[in-house]
């Protein structure tokens, strides 16, 4: 079954008229980072199996960037992280704790990509 999905997401990006553009794949910052959702959700699975999760770290980081006039939570995003700092934002829209490895390796990503 999940060999199937993935041949099915793979077919997806050999797919020249399938397109994602920026705008599309960040809209939505703060749901995607929320503790139920495709970054966070998969986040804790690699740290409940004790599996490697750089690439989503790397992804949460490049959220946590996202910027776009067009959407109204990359603008609340933006405001957060600015009143709180990169730290305390992430840990208040993902549920993740402050002063864990997890939050400070995403907020590292975050700044080395500043």
């Amino acid at each position: 079954k999940h060999a199937a999905y993935i041949q099915k997401i793979l077919g997806r990006f050999e797919n020249p008229y399938l397109k994602d553009d920026v705008e599309r794949v960040g809209r939505q910052p703060l749901r995607k980072l929320s503790a139920g959702d495709r970054l966070i959700k998969p986040l804790l699975g690699t740290l409940e199996y004790g599996l490697p999760h750089v690439n989503l770290v790397k992804g949460i980081a490049a959220a946590m960037h996202f910027r776009s006039d067009e959407d109204p939570q990359a603008q609340e995003l933006a405001a957060l992280i600015t009143e709180k700092g990169p730290q305390a934002a992430l840990a208040q829209i993902s549920g993740l704790d402050a002063n864990s490895d997890v939050v400070a390796e995403a907020v590292n990503a975050y700044n080395a990509t500043k």
